[in-house]
């Protein structure tokens, strides 16, 4: 599922847009972008909001800013709309998708009348179900200044899902009189540390590569069973057995550092073994070559999932690298990355520059997007940033987010940031 369409009416009681999302298809490996902008007042950062509370079902927004209806569109054409009974105040708000409405108390979360709990529960469960594919992450001046303190429980945090985060903690309902508190509660709104986040993202990559990255090469198995149905069986020789063997051996090695575990092979006894068989027997007439073709063919399929994760990384150095003067940022094994100054002293996060620490941020949440469903909404990307960034760091983060499909949203007052993509923008007036 994906946001295709947002549309608000009397906002502020004067104002109306409406903006398009672009929606990917299945093969698509490139970001898509949305830069909105505006004068100030006229809705930006309150529309960034409110996709961040309708994904949530967090309606406090809603409650606090005049408007009448508010609608947001997936690409399965179902709606969750917003009506607002404003005469001559507030007295509910009207929430519906999927064919239940409910109503919601103008002042609190939670709803209208108590007798609604079990259908407010119904409407949530069914909305999370068809949205759980979907990942919104909200980035504004607030969550830089939460981004920079110090964490201290982040194991805490880093074991609670982003699904569970949504169920548990960010939901616009009444908790049960009697309810016990959740022990892991206080964790919900903290963020990870960036270090943290991009160590998880390797951990993860590793174990399911196709959740962050679009590919069109198949899979192994169905590739040796269109071999076989087609009854095209591969020639193997001693010199291409070789060659392949070590291309595997030289990018296992590149990618060792960031923690990339390879297969359990041994290069130099398999090196010998090639030797040994070009020695007694002819080129492709053995047996032995065809159970090693099929061996490096298994080999490859694994290598590949780690050159994709191997060359996101590296994206990620040299776009940093282009950016900051007098420090460099190297991906670790052990503690997800690392900052040095040019004397080689190791720098904290929270060391940083703002302007250095906001586009670390930007990029890192680029660095880890899944391959399709994540929506990064940025506020004020320029924010403390030189001309010279704001006119590179749209680009920097499509690059960076490389083979995935995210849905980048900016809401910019800086031309220069939407210089790279004037197809991209919408004016709101």
């Amino acid at each position: 599922m994906q946001l295709k369409h947002f549309t608000i009416g009397g906002l502020f009681n004067r104002l109306s847009h409406d903006i398009d999302f672009p929606v990917a298809n299945e093969e698509g490996t490139d970001p898509s972008v949305v830069i909105v902008y505006g004068r100030n007042g006229i809705g930006k950062t309150t529309i960034l909001r409110m996709l961040d509370g309708l994904l949530r079902l967090d309606f406090n927004i809603f409650r606090q800013i005049p408007l009448s209806y508010c609608s947001l569109e997936f690409d399965t054409s179902q709606r969750l709309e917003i009506r607002c009974d404003r005469k001559p105040k507030l007295s509910h708000l009207e929430v519906s998708f999927d064919g239940i409405t409910v109503f919601l108390h103008p002042e609190r979360a939670g709803t209208l009348v108590e007798e609604d709990l079990a259908k407010v529960e119904l409407f949530r469960q069914r909305f999370f179900k068809q949205t759980e594919t979907i990942t919104y992450e909200f980035i504004d001046t607030e969550r830089l200044e939460l981004q920079r303190l110090d964490d201290e429980s982040e194991e805490g945090w880093a074991s609670i899902t982003a699904s569970e985060r949504m169920v548990r903690g960010r939901i616009d309902r009444v908790p049960a009189r009697n309810a016990q508190p959740n022990p892991k509660a206080r964790f919900l709104e903290q963020p990870q540390s960036l270090a943290t986040r991009v160590r998880r993202f390797i951990r993860d990559a590793q174990v399911n590569y196709r959740l962050f990255f679009a590919t069109n090469e198949p899979e192994l198995f169905p590739r040796i069973v269109e071999r076989l149905l087609s009854a095209q069986q591969p020639n193997y020789d001693i010199k291409n057995l070789t060659d392949r063997f070590e291309k595997i051996h030289i990018r296992d090695k590149m990618n060792l550092r960031f923690g990339l575990e390879p297969d359990r092979w041994d290069y130099e006894e398999m090196m010998n073994l090639l030797n040994t068989l070009s020695h007694r027997t002819q080129e492709g007439g053995d047996q032995a070559l065809t159970v090693l073709g099929a061996y490096v063919e298994q080999l490859e399929s694994r290598c590949a999932q780690r050159v994709l994760v191997g060359d996101r990384l590296r994206t990620f150095e040299r776009l940093i690298g282009d950016f900051f003067a007098g420090k460099t940022v190297s991906i670790g094994q052990s503690r997800g990355f690392h900052v040095k100054s040019e004397s080689g002293y190791r720098l904290d996060e929270s060391q940083l520059s703002s302007g250095e620490f906001h586009l670390l941020l930007l990029m890192v949440a680029a660095l880890v997007t899944k391959r399709r469903g994540t929506v990064i909404a940025i506020d004020e990307p320029e924010m403390s940033m030189h001309i010279a960034w704001q006119r590179k760091l749209v680009p920097a983060l499509v690059e960076c987010a490389s083979k995935a499909n995210p849905l980048f949203i900016f809401a910019t007052h800086s031309p220069d940031v939407a210089s790279s993509f004037p197809q991209a923008m919408v004016e709101l007036k």
